[in-house]
């Protein structure tokens, strides 16, 4: 059984001569992975437009997968790729192992150690639709949890059911609205970014927003990730 080492200080990632550089974040989610095998996502700068070059020779289907990758590259080009993995290993019908996960990697900067990010149960809502929308076609499911829109945008934006807030102040802004406005019920707050944010943006918000999660607090596992010129006209919030 394969044990990944926490003596991680770097920043950087090298393999196969290629370059890649991960997210960093002041907590750790989970610190130990066993039995895992690497997920290399690349950003390819030489070609005129931004691409991700995957590499995953070496991965075994019974093994928890571990995801690098690289912060720069944009939620349009990042996620299409992690989905396809998803699908791909989902859709496997021999050497299936259901207690693997999927995680991905990132540095914790204060302990100077590489930390992880389970995705297994993450569903990614790509491109057209919104989280506002999917709440109000779903009213039976969410009868009874009070729902919480959170909407990342371009220029370091971000928004509360519609109210902008300031980035530096959203965790402790969360805190303070779910608690005056859930009325009792279970929080359920969901995630919405704009996909010309970077991977970094993403994951890096992610982890700091997981805070907030308790018996009565949760962040939902469908993300979405929009195209703003893609969304219906709706009154969502944004």
């Amino acid at each position: 059984m394969k044990k990944m080492t926490l003596l991680f200080c770097v920043l950087m990632m090298i393999s196969c001569q290629k370059e890649l550089e991960l997210v960093k974040a002041n907590r750790t989610i989970d610190s130990t992975v066993v039995d895992h095998s690497p997920i290399y996502i690349f950003l390819d700068a030489n070609n005129k437009d931004t691409l991700a070059e995957v590499n995953r020779k070496n991965t075994i289907g019974t093994t928890n997968w571990i995801f690098h990758v690289d912060k720069r590259l944009p939620l349009n080009i990042a996620i299409p790729e992690i989905v396809a993995l998803q699908d791909r290993r989902d859709k496997a019908q021999f050497h299936k192992n259901e207690e693997a996960g999927n995680y991905f990697s990132y540095t914790d900067s204060l302990q100077k150690t590489l930390a992880f990010m389970p995705f297994k149960e993450v569903n990614y809502s790509y491109n057209s639709y919104y989280s506002s929308i999917y709440v109000k076609e779903n009213p039976d499911y969410h009868l009874h949890f009070q729902t919480f829109s959170v909407n990342f945008k371009p220029k370091n934006k971000v928004s509360v059911d519609g109210n902008e807030v300031e980035m530096s102040e959203l965790l402790t802004f969360l805190k303070e609205y779910t608690a005056f406005s859930s009325e009792g019920k279970r929080v359920l707050i969901y995630l919405n970014f704009d996909e010309r944010l970077t991977f970094n943006q993403y994951l890096s918000k992610l982890i700091e927003l997981k805070a907030l999660e308790n018996d009565m607090v949760s962040i939902s596992p469908i993300h979405f990730i929009y195209d703003k010129k893609k969304l219906p006209d709706c009154d969502c919030g944004m």
